[in-house]
């Protein structure tokens, strides 16, 4: 998918040398990622090879602006000011990255004028690591914790649609989140059983959120989060990054929590504890919120849609993950425990 001209466009500006070659590929569902070697040192070379699956910002290689918001020169900048830092990045189109943060990757360059590639990439310094649930310690699930603390410090005056709308259009949270667990029952319609169905919609969304919007992963999960010798590399995978509220990116971290002694992902009460602890005081108030046992149903019922629909068509689901018919009884769970908390009857009842 790409050249040696091509990569030599990318590299010997960055590095001096002439001839850098990649050592690795990875093929993700949006991305492909290339482990470059050049002088000596390893980079990545991210590129959005499947850019008609991708429903988020076009044309954006998030990690450039997420560096830009993780700057602590930056923390009191209003949404205007974020506005336009964002679109002077838009115009220009192509440039250098940011140092990190210490959460994200270092950028070194980013382009999305297609002048080298017809896609937009994102260079940045590769990180050695494995993934936390292959590295299941206590020390490392608080210091996870620590980090999307220090992530959510990121605050917005309104919720957004994307990025792009930062500053420009707010948007109600309540519309944008019944919009959402709509589409999920919609879908979940013919396949659910009555009874739960019933529950679902007949349990009252909140008057109130008890959280600001902030800056979220969207797709924090131990599969997205390096370790290495102890310590934690960094957060990858910022494709899915929006404003929302902090108990979204608690919800993966509950379900895909740690691998079992098969290789299997699961929730593992332990771990789960740690990282709520190692997030600090609001830890255990998200994790015992009902907003985030709204955001617990809407994503039980997007997994479990998802697995469902594999099934029907006779795929098989990825290793690893959960079979459908494992999320049922958390999606009893959660709709059982909204329905207590807003005086609805209860699905089992």
């Amino acid at each position: 998918m790409i050249t040696a001209r091509q990569l030599q466009q990318i590299f010997t500006p960055l590095t001096g040398d002439p001839s850098p070659r990649v050592c690795r590929t990875l093929s993700g569902n949006i991305n492909t990622i290339l482990k470059v070697e050049a002088s000596g040192q390893m980079y990545g070379l991210r590129i959005r090879s499947q850019e008609q699956v991708y429903r988020y910002e076009p044309d954006l290689m998030k990690e450039v602006f997420i560096s830009w918001l993780l700057d602590p020169s930056h923390a009191g900048a209003s949404d205007t000011e974020r506005a336009w830092a964002l679109s002077q990045l838009r115009a220009a189109q192509r440039g250098v990255g940011r140092k990190s943060s210490g959460i994200e990757p270092t950028g070194l360059a980013f382009d999305w004028s297609r002048q080298i590639l017809s896609q937009p990439y994102f260079v940045y310094e590769w990180i050695e690591g494995e993934p936390l649930w292959d590295d299941p310690d206590e020390q490392l699930y608080r210091a996870t914790g620590r980090a999307l603390a220090s992530l959510h410090q990121v605050r917005f005056d309104a919720f957004y649609a994307d990025f792009f709308a930062i500053g420009n259009a707010p948007q109600a949270w309540a519309d944008r989140f019944q919009a959402a667990l709509a589409k999920e029952v919609g879908e979940a319609r013919s396949r659910l059983s009555p009874t739960l169905l019933h529950a679902v919609e007949h349990v009252s969304m909140p008057s109130t959120l008890p959280f600001p919007p902030c800056l979220i992963h969207n797709d924090f999960s131990p599969g997205n989060i390096l370790v290495r010798e102890g310590r934690l590399a960094a957060v990858i995978d910022w494709d899915n990054a929006v404003v929302d509220v902090a108990p979204l990116d608690f919800v993966k971290m509950k379900y895909w929590t740690a691998k079992d002694d098969q290789g299997q992902l699961g929730h593992n009460p332990g771990l789960f504890r740690a990282f709520v602890t190692g997030y600090g005081p609001r830890g255990i108030e998200i994790a015992e919120s009902e907003t985030f046992a709204w955001y617990e149903l809407l994503w039980l019922l997007r997994v479990w849609n998802f697995e469902m629909s594999k099934q029907e068509r006779g795929l098989e689901r990825a290793p690893g993950y959960p079979a459908a018919v494992e999320y049922t009884a958390a999606l009893e769970e959660v709709i059982g425990h909204l329905s207590a908390r807003c005086g609805s009857s209860s699905p089992t009842s």
